[in-house]
């Protein structure tokens, strides 16, 4: 009896695990509706939070996540997307990062800079997966040390290769790290650091 238990609960596990991934891929939220809720990001204006500023610029996201989309049905071999407010005018960065046998490349896009297209920049296939391999195994920073989800988190990050999907939320430290205190900026962040190195620019 036993058996047939571990058995049917076994089986269980196994159609729920086939239902979630589907055929055997998975996929990106681009709402991040999902995200942000699993880690607790409110709606509320008066905190400015990622719901606000995603709502407030609807159209704009439909876009984006439209072209991000059609990249993703051509099945790359990898690809990355970084997508942020633009500091500190509340606009918006997306960076799209592409491994494909053509090659590797990431698109580009600001509103800061009335961009109303990507723009394609060709990269080295080491660079890409040195940019990759840090993206994709990046943690995310937890939100105590700045009080609440909606004050901490400023930005979203997705990686997809073989069918591993990984989304987290960007740290407001993950762009500057800053002392409170002194109002001083310490270091530039983890993803600033990429940014740079893919020479975007942000301001």
């Amino acid at each position: 009896m036993k058996q047939l238990l571990i058995i049917l609960t076994l089986s269980i596990a196994g159609l729920t695990l086939v239902a979630q991934t589907g055929n055997g891929e998975q996929e990106w939220d681009l709402t991040y509706e999902s995200l942000l809720d699993l880690n607790g990001v409110k709606w509320d204006h008066s905190q400015g939070t990622l719901f606000t500023w995603l709502k407030n610029r609807e159209k704009e996201h439909n876009i984006i996540s439209d072209f991000v989309q059609g990249e993703l049905d051509k099945r790359p071999e990898a690809t990355f997307l970084i997508d942020h407010p633009t500091f500190p005018s509340g606009g918006r960065t997306t960076i799209l990062g592409v491994k494909n046998r053509a090659g590797c490349y990431f698109y580009w896009r600001s509103t800061d800079e009335s961009m109303k297209e990507f723009k394609r920049k060709p990269i080295s296939t080491g660079l890409f997966d040195q940019i990759f391999n840090r993206l994709h195994s990046l943690k995310q920073r937890g939100y105590e040390n700045m009080g609440s989800p909606e004050k901490a988190y400023a930005g979203f990050l997705s990686t997809l290769k073989a069918g591993q999907a990984k989304q987290v939320l960007l740290h407001i430290n993950d762009f500057l790290e800053f002392d409170v205190n002194n109002h001083q900026i310490l270091r530039v962040g983890r993803i600033f650091e990429i940014e740079q190195s893919l020479q975007v620019k942000n301001n």
